[in-house]
């Protein structure tokens, strides 16, 4: 009888454990690109002298989360990040509702929300929160190196689609635009305030 029951609880254990384990896995690893891209915007930043804020947690105005990770304040823009880890590839048009994430290792492929309105969306909300005007604010989805981004009409000068390893690019070429600085004084406000409501979550 013992023995029945060491077997049973073995079993029970083996099946919680093919359970959990990918979900577990899933998490640990994109925690590990979480804290890449937090390490990547900080030298970023800190190489060219703008201000950021990483691990963050906003609300907007009618307190729904805004789902940004990180903000750069540019000399010229400020750039709202927020990572996306596909476990395979991704691809549709930047006017579609959805895209496909055709799933690794044949695993099938979901509909996923566009991303690309997303970002437009979190450019009008967080613009209104900082009371700044949209046109100076950047949007970028940060996507893991390994997921091919086949979407025909993303990247069109406002919003971006792009892998870590294109954000340094990405950011050096938009700060090379013939536009006027930010106000300085403007920003530190805005850099304060959201630093200030952060440390309050």
């Amino acid at each position: 009888m013992g023995l029945l029951f060491a077997l049973i609880l073995l079993l029970v254990l083996a099946v919680v454990f093919f359970i959990t384990y990918p979900i577990l896995s899933r998490k640990i690893i994109t925690k590990k690109y979480d804290v890449f891209c937090a390490k990547k915007i900080k030298t970023i930043s800190t190489k060219n002298g703008y201000k950021f804020l990483t691990d963050l947690s906003l609300s907007s105005f009618n307190k729904l989360e805004l789902g940004i990770d990180h903000i750069i304040f540019g000399k010229k823009y400020i750039y709202i990040l927020t990572n996306y880890m596909f476990d395979g590839d991704i691809k549709g048009a930047s006017d579609n509702n959805s895209w496909i994430l055709k799933k690794s290792h044949n695993q099938g492929s979901e509909y996923i929300d566009n991303i690309s309105l997303q970002l437009s969306e979190k450019r009008g909300v967080f613009s209104s929160k900082i009371a700044a005007n949209p046109e100076l604010i950047i949007p970028v989805a940060i996507v893991n190196n390994n997921c091919e981004i086949r979407v025909e009409g993303i990247n069109n000068n406002s919003t971006f689609v792009i892998h870590y390893s294109s954000l340094k690019k990405l950011i050096k070429k938009l700060e090379s635009r013939d536009v006027a600085n930010l106000d300085e004084e403007q920003v530190e406000i805005q850099y304060q305030n959201i630093k200030n409501e952060n440390e309050e979550k």
